[in-house]
This record gives C-alpha cells, structure tokens and sequence, in this order.
C-alpha cells in the first residue's frame, strides 16, 4: 500500500503538547457590562490556563444591526477587542505571556486560532453573496496576528491567497497529537432556499426574525429536496471540500477537532445549519469517515446564542459509531436578551432530538459560556491505547463554572464511523414536518371550495327553476 501524501498544514506547534483547549464564540463589545454582577469572562477563561484558544466565529459585531458592515466598521471593533482593556481580551493576552514580564504562569503557548461567522464577516446571515471578500479577511487575519505569528512566509502567504479562512493547525508530536481543521462556511455559501432577510432594516429588528421563520417553511416543506436550486446549494466550494478531504485522510492526529461557526448536528430549522443544506451536510459526515478507526473526530460550533452538546448516533438504529458535536455561544449574550428573548427556551425544548443524553438532563445552557477540552495522555511513553487517554469537553459559564459537559471520551475506542445509509439517517431539520398539516390545509380547502361551487350551482338551480316557474304561470294566465 502506497504511502499517503502529508497534508499541508498552515500553522504547526510540535512542542506544544495540548493539555486543555478553550473555546468560543459571539463577543458582542458593547454588551460587555463592568459591575460585580457581570464579571469578565476572559477572567474565568484565563483562570484555566488554556495552552490554545479557539474562535469558532463571530469575534465581533459591528453598531451596525442591518445591511451590510463597511470595512471601517469591522476595523475599528478588532482594534476595540484588541486595545480596549474593559472589554478584557487584551487583557487575556497579556496574562497568557505572563504580565509584564515573563512568567512560568503563562499560557496559551499554542496561540489564538479561529474562524469567522456572519458578524465578523460583516452581515447578518450573509455568504458568498458578501462584497469586499478579500478585504474582510484580510482584516480577520491581521486580528488573528497572522503577519507576525508565523515564522514560516510561504504558509502566511498561502493563507492570504485562499478564497476563504479555512486553515488547519497542529500541536504537539505523534502520538500526542492534536489537529484543528477550521472551516470557512461563508465566504462560498449559497443563498438560503428562501433567501434571508436578516440584514434588511424591518422595524424592531424583525429582520431575524422572519428569516428563522423562513428556513422553518423551507425545513418544514422539505423545499430543499424538491427545488433543483436549493438542492444543490452549497456552503464549501469544491477547493475547500478537497482541502478537507486532504486533511482528514490518513491524518497522523489522535485527536482531529473540526471546527465550523454554524451547527452541523442540530435539529433546530430555525437557525443557520449544514442541515439546511442537506447534501453538503451529508458530504461532511462521509469526510468524517476518512479518520482512521482509532483516532479521535469531535465538531465544534458556535452562532446561536446558547451551549449545547449534540450527538449524531440519536435516532440513527444500529449505530456503527457517534460524532459529538460541542456548541458555545456567546461569550457576552444569550438567546434571552433580545425582546423575543422568552420564546428560546421553548424553542430550544422543543427541537431537542439531537442532544446528547437527551431526557437524562438539563442539556443546553443559555447563559453567557466558553468550552474547554481537556486531554489526559496516559503512559510516560506516550501511548494513546490505555483505558485511561480520554478527552472531557466542557462548557462553562461565565465565572468558569461546569455547566454542561460530554463525560470521559476515550481516545482509543472512540467510534465516529458511519455507514451511507446511517449517514441518510442522522437526524436533522429537514424532516417535512409541515407537509401533513399542509396537506390537511389543502384537503380542507379542496372540500370547502367544492362545498361552495355545489351549494353555488343548487342555489342557481333554485333560482332558475323559481323564474321558469313564475314564468310558466304568466303564461296560463
């Protein structure tokens, strides 16, 4: 058997060997509030020493709630996030390189990686559609410190030039060795099956609003199998899918994290998702398919407001394997603030088929959050094999506190394969749920429509025979 090629990755850290990763997403700056009741999160963050932070999307928003950000916007909240110490990311830096000075107690020895979503983007639920593409990442890029946090120039340039921020980055050596694939799900997607209106200026920020409303019809029509042009709507180019394709094939990784800023797993047809896209949601999970049986595949995600943790092997019978899927948003809001506030825990309960342990507990948190992984390496030698190398993924609140969590997963049994036909089967929010109720509106349409042409046509027949009657008897006379 022909060796495979070695992907190329963009950033490497081979002395870095991960312990804990902490992660988030939707960092609004101007809901940052300083009092005693709302702590910094960035403190409770830094308090677990993480060796990487990851962005799984929408570092920033703009003031701007509709339409489409200008570049100047964008710029001046990276350099808010980066220079304001109020808002305490700068701040986290600075104590992730000790302070002042030098420190033992500094972390984040793998740096600060991520990926964009709509508002860092620079528009409400916007893709490929988006103008000034390349101006936007670049200034992505430069908040993510790319010109000056890479030695390597022809990785930095490779960045620079993609149709997208998608990049994969490594820590630590084999068999100690930790991946994280970061997909760009923006800057190629098609339009939505019912294009969104999230950007457009409706009163009272109604915009998002009826654009859930409208991925709910078009989930609940099942339109995406019926229209050729939703169908075959995208949220990778084939560039991105063959990149992807290389990097999870024969990957030397223990532990392959791929991150994506919308869900992939959820249920939820209000909201943003692969599921909205069903074939490229399919597509995803044969990639998944690729990591060899004994290593370890995990999905992160962000953009809706709340924390969940979502598994891919409920409903799906005889199941091969799982993938777990851990969302955390937001850093600064919750899916309860906005005057609609109070519909989204019932709607979270109501679409909760995908969750992990679902029925067993409280399964979604919607608080302000971060998540952690944290890894156990067992053996001096290294080895992966013993019951005891297990990864814990975590979702905290904003003082740091566990909220939710997956358990142990065990890095060497820890099955995520699945056949085609249970793929078909994962559980998503294109069900055609809508599609009885609309038939019932039909039918009951269908009989009350043929119920007044019927009574239509007896009461003309009554009439007519009422003239021809009346006319018979002036006849007589």
């Amino acid at each position: 058997m022909s060796r495979l090629p070695k992907p190329k990755i963009d950033v490497e850290y081979p002395h870095v060997t991960i312990h804990r990763l902490a992660f988030g997403s939707c960092h609004r700056n101007k809901a940052v509030k300083i009092s005693p009741q709302q702590p910094i999160i960035w403190d409770a963050i830094s308090s677990l020493q993480p060796d990487a932070f990851l962005w799984t999307g929408d570092a920033i928003y703009t003031s701007q709630k509709t339409g489409i950000s200008p570049i100047s916007l964008l710029q001046y909240e990276y350099d808010q996030m980066l220079n304001n110490e109020t808002l305490g990311y700068k701040t986290f830096l600075e104590k992730a390189n000790g302070g002042k000075s030098s420190s033992s107690s500094s972390f984040l020895k793998g740096g600060v990686h991520g990926t964009w979503d709509d508002h860092d983007y620079g528009g409400n639920d916007y893709g490929m559609e988006m103008p000034e593409r390349q101006e936007r990442q670049n200034l992505f890029l430069d908040f993510l410190n790319v010109a000056n946090g890479e030695t390597n120039q022809e990785q930095e340039q490779r960045r620079r030039r993609r149709k997208g921020v998608y990049y994969a980055v490594t820590f630590g050596k084999v068999p100690q060795k930790v991946k994280v694939i970061f997909l760009d799900t923006r800057s190629s997607r098609s339009l939505h099956c019912i294009p969104s209106v999230g950007a457009m200026p409706l009163p009272f920020g109604l915009g998002s609003v009826v654009s859930c409303i409208t991925r709910w019809i078009s989930a609940g029509l099942k339109l995406q199998e019926y229209i050729p042009k939703c169908k075959d709507g995208k949220v990778l180019d084939e560039i991105q899918w063959q990149w992807l394709e290389e990097q999870l094939l024969g990957t030397d990784a223990q532990i392959n994290i791929v991150v994506s800023s919308i869900q992939v797993l959820t249920t939820n047809p209000l909201f943003e998702t692969w599921g909205q896209f069903p074939q490229e949601r399919n597509r995803l999970l044969g990639l998944l398919n690729l990591v060899p049986e004994n290593k370890s595949v995990v999905l992160l995600s962000g953009d809706v407001h709340h924390g969940e943790i979502l598994d891919s092997s409920v409903g799906v019978k005889k199941s091969m394997g799982r993938t777990i899927e851990v969302t955390s948003s937001g850093l600064t809001h919750s899916c309860t603030d906005p005057f609609y506030g109070s519909l989204c825990e019932p709607i979270l309960n109501k679409w909760s088929k995908h969750r992990y342990r679902n029925g067993y507990e409280r399964n979604y948190f919607t608080g302000k959050n971060f998540g952690s992984i944290d890894i156990h390496w067992d053996g001096k030698d290294g080895t992966t094999t013993s019951s005891s190398s297990e990864m814990k993924i975590t979702i905290h609140n904003n003082v740091g506190k566990p909220i939710l969590g997956t358990g142990s997963l065990p890095l060497w049994a820890y099955e995520s394969h699945f056949t085609s036909e249970q793929i078909a089967n994962v559980l998503g929010p294109v069900d055609g749920h809508m599609i009885p109720l609309l038939i019932r509106i039909l039918f009951a349409l269908l009989l009350l429509g043929t119920s007044l042409f019927l009574r239509r046509n007896v009461f003309a027949k009554v009439l007519n025979g009422g003239a021809v009657g009346k006319g018979g008897k002036e006849k007589q006379h």
